[in-house]
């Protein structure tokens, strides 16, 4: 085997032989939260890319130390744990907004939702949109829904299921698909939506197009996805660009968000950069906050904090 199975003193003495110093704690951090989801996810920053290209294996800068990738770990599941949050009311606003929207285009029809001549996209995606909405209704004979208590209670009791109750049950990915796949005119209304709450809550309004709305969706759902699979976070790439880091989500989240709630996480996030800043050494922060888009601002914030 080219990955043999090693101890926690082998694993201890192998980060050691990298150059990378440990402490009292790396045994039970290890133990803990395994060599690969801390090392292996977070040693970028602190390689010698010319010493490990000479060693022919990973050599880390001199001065690294095991204390400070464990602190970058835990700064990237806390990110996480914050983002997720924020990203729970960004969905549950667009399943609400689309919702709205879609049934207000549909007034007195019966489920319009499971109609394929209610979307203005391919064949093949719509098809398999509403192949999800029949699943979660319990009426597709190849696929079994999950039991949601408020769903049975809506099929069980009543000779319809409006589509602002069947969202509920929908994830995001499957509700970015219902906005994407609604002609142009519903797509402008929940863009409109978007707008006015803005401007309900900002002193200068601004327009949001249903163009720039599927963008920041896209990005909320691909980030969104990351979080779900505790996957590394701050230097992660996404679609459509996949250019897009975690700093250009943060300042799209003001757009879906009300001000009050952006306010409040803007300072959580902003707070989050100097505590990280204290425990680690500068260039890696700098590191850091390049792989994240902060910026100048940000590394001037950190050296003032």
């Amino acid at each position: 085997m080219d990955k043999p199975f090693k101890t926690i003193d082998e694993q201890i003495e192998l980060i050691e032989s990298r150059g990378m110093t440990t402490d009292e704690n790396t045994p039970g951090i290890l133990l803990r939260e395994g060599y690969y989801s801390v090392i292996n996810g977070y040693k970028a920053p602190f390689i010698d890319r010319t010493a490990t290209a000479t060693a022919g294996d990973d050599r880390y800068s001199p001065g690294s130390k095991f204390s400070d990738i464990y602190s970058l770990f835990r700064f990237d599941r806390a990110l996480r744990l914050l983002l997720f949050g924020r990203f729970s009311i960004a969905e549950e606003t667009l399943k609400t907004i689309a919702s709205h929207c879609f049934s207000q285009a549909h007034t007195g029809e019966r489920e319009p939702y499971l109609d394929p001549a209610s979307y203005d996209a391919e064949k093949h995606q719509v098809t398999r949109l509403i192949s999800d909405f029949e699943t979660a209704l319990g009426r597709n004979p190849r696929r079994q829904p999950k039991h949601k208590l408020y769903l049975q209670h809506y099929v069980s009791n009543h000779d319809e299921v409006p589509v602002w109750v069947i969202m509920k049950y929908m994830t995001l990915g499957q509700a970015f698909k219902f906005y994407c796949f609604q002609p142009e005119s519903i797509r402008n209304d929940v863009a409109k939506t978007f707008s006015k709450l803005y401007a309900s809550c900002h002193a200068k309004p601004i327009r949001i197009s249903q163009r720039k709305l599927r963008l920041v969706y896209d990005h909320i759902k691909d980030f969104r996805n990351i979080c779900a699979h505790d996957e590394r976070l701050y230097c992660a790439r996404v679609a459509p660009s996949s250019d897009t880091a975690i700093g250009d989500v943060v300042k799209e989240l003001q757009l879906v968000l009300s001000k009050e709630e952006y306010v409040s996480f803007l300072a959580d996030y902003l707070k989050m950069i100097p505590e990280l800043a204290r425990g680690i050494d500068p260039k890696i922060m700098a590191k850091v906050l390049n792989d994240m888009k902060m910026g100048p601002i940000m590394e001037s914030f950190v050296v003032n904090e």
